[in-house]
């Protein structure tokens, strides 16, 4: 298109490029290996939508209820891709005649539950101590023919310490172990359309006969955790580009090589964690944020429970690279987050988290996953059944899988990843009082922009070291003012040496802070704070508080 009269815009037919042969979107990523994802973070903008406006308790209680029919259409959708290939996964396997090994942490869905009675015989479950397991799922299954046996490491009918896998092994006909699905879903009709999860599905004989190991090393040891378990844990299995991690083990041993990822990513690193608590992961994650030298983006997602195992509070942060310390631990705002001020034309009114907590409609970033510089050779992808923390790494029963130089696959997770990211952002930045149009604004794409860093990661530029921005959160366009005056001084930069960063506090006292901002906040408080704009940073606290008084 050229420019036309009048800020208006004409074809222009002599640079009009062929059109690009068609492709088909697939999960698969070479290697044997397959990722999928469901929909949950969208879910606040879709209940919307499925109820048409009516946000009263009854019409979200009705529209819980029906996301357990297999024929509901809000069902079909939230659960995307991964209630498909899990469904999948286990019709293939009974058509070939196969066994199934299943470790799942709690089960309530029926139509999962549905999916394994064909086996009969040749169906295996050991159920954990996950408390959304339904009383009757069992007494199913075994009627069904199925062998399943029960795990619970808390030893008196708690959900923790977590018998926390999710994966299942299919064998062939003599027992020998073809491919195994993983990842971090939940066979719950919540975890299927409430939560952001995703779904791992490894074609490979080594990796696959290791999880059947498991199975019946996690059924031979009990309620206990053995020391020769924690032992046998502690030591990865590798075939090809794949390791595999089992929890509990000693000393971290599965933090170990990821630590080392961490350090010595290049271009970028991005990540979802859900409840890590003071997890040296997350830690060297904050550290490489701090350095600005790389592209970071990830979304931590907090609950709090009572002692009676009611949700009280769900909250999260938002993390983005060069932005103050401050701005790390923004709480991420939930589906109620964005006010009147800056809704969108397309948005409908949404439920609030209050509403959506007391109908069991959770919803928090469950997926588990970092990925490590998707663009490069050396790239690596961190998934599995594991919350990346140091209570799941010496108490839980889980699994953790490292799978490096598949870069399709570290795409798959890193665009995954982004889309969070995107989604939680934006209502945490309104939410803090920023500017609604900067995050559109296309000057921050240009040479020297502010979101130039972001720009030359996709685009696979290189990535120089920058200085840590001024301003805090809900500062406005302050903190995404552009370092150099162009790509020509970017280029120069790259072998000066950052400016030094802002001090920052300890690793422990940043995630920490993280933590008990996240949680301390509660959603009714989050309500109502309404976000205002504000035309300078000594007026913004004064306007947020006449609006709270108002309101």
């Amino acid at each position: 298109m050229n420019n036309g009269a009048n800020g208006t815009f004409t074809p222009d037919p002599a640079s009009v490029s062929a059109w690009t042969a068609p492709t088909v979107a697939s999960g698969d990523a070479g290697g044997g290996l397959s990722a999928y994802f469901n929909r949950g973070p969208l879910m606040c903008q879709i209940v919307s939508r499925f109820v048409k406006g009516n946000t009263t308790d009854d019409a979200l209680r009705n529209f819980v209820k029906g996301l357990s029919d297999p024929a509901n259409q809000a069902r079909r959708y939230l659960s995307g891709d991964a209630l498909h290939e899990i469904l999948g996964f286990l019709h293939d396997a009974d058509l070939r005649g196969s066994q199934v090994h299943a470790a799942i942490y709690e089960m309530n869905d029926e139509e999962l539950v549905g999916a394994l009675k064909p086996f009969g015989s040749r169906g295996n479950v050991l159920l954990g101590n996950g408390s959304a397991t339904k009383p009757n799922i069992a007494g199913e299954l075994s009627s069904a023919g199925l062998t399943v046996k029960h795990r619970d490491l808390s030893n008196a009918g708690r959900s923790s310490p977590s018998v926390h896998n999710k994966f299942v092994v299919e064998s062939d006909a003599h027992g020998n172990a073809i491919r195994v699905l993983t990842g971090s879903t939940n066979w719950t009709t919540t975890g299927l359309c409430t939560q952001l999860n995703n779904v791992l599905i490894i074609e490979n004989a080594v990796i696959a006969k290791r999880y059947l190991d498991q199975w019946g090393k996690l059924v031979a040891a009990g309620n206990a955790m053995p020391a020769a378990l924690k032992a046998s844990n502690s030591s990865p299995t590798n075939d090809s580009n794949i390791s595999v991690y089992f929890a509990a083990t000693n000393g971290e041993a599965e933090f170990k090589p990821v630590l080392d990822l961490i350090k010595n990513a290049k271009d970028g690193a991005l990540f979802l964690m859900f409840m890590p608590g003071q997890s040296p992961l997350l830690s060297a994650l904050l550290d490489r944020a701090q350095q600005n030298d790389m592209y970071v983006r990830g979304v931590v997602s907090t609950m709090m429970p009572s002692k009676n195992g009611n949700i009280v509070s769900v909250g999260g942060q938002v993390v983005k690279s060069g932005a103050p310390a401050q701005s790390f631990h923004d709480d991420v705002q939930l589906p109620h987050g964005v006010n009147a001020t800056n809704e969108p034309s397309w948005a409908d009114v949404e439920f609030s988290v209050s509403q959506i907590r007391n109908a069991g409609m959770i919803a928090i970033v469950h997926s588990k996953t970092i990925v490590i510089d998707p663009f490069s050779d050396d790239c690596a992808v961190i998934t599995g059944s594991h919350n990346f923390s140091v209570a799941a790494s010496e108490k839980n029963d889980e699994n953790l899988v490292i799978i490096r130089g598949n870069k399709k696959l570290a795409q798959a997770y890193a665009l995954h990843i982004n889309g969070v990211y995107d989604h939680y952002s934006w209502r945490g930045y309104l939410g803090s009082g920023g500017n609604a149009d900067q995050i559109y604004s296309l000057d921050g794409w240009k040479p020297g922009g502010g979101k130039e860093q972001e720009l030359d990661f996709w685009m696979e530029e290189p990535v120089p070291p920058r200085p840590a921005r001024v301003g805090g959160a809900g500062s406005g366009g302050a903190a995404q003012q552009p370092n150099t005056a162009g790509r020509a001084a970017k280029k120069r930069a790259v072998k000066k040496t950052p400016k030094k960063a802002a001090k920052k506090p300890t690793k422990r006292a940043a995630a920490k802070a993280s933590t008990k901002k996240s949680v301390k906040k509660s959603p009714k408080k989050a309500k109502a704070k309404k976000p205002v704009k504000a035309k300078a940073k000594t007026t913004k606290k004064a306007k947020a508080k006449k609006a709270k008084a108002k309101k």
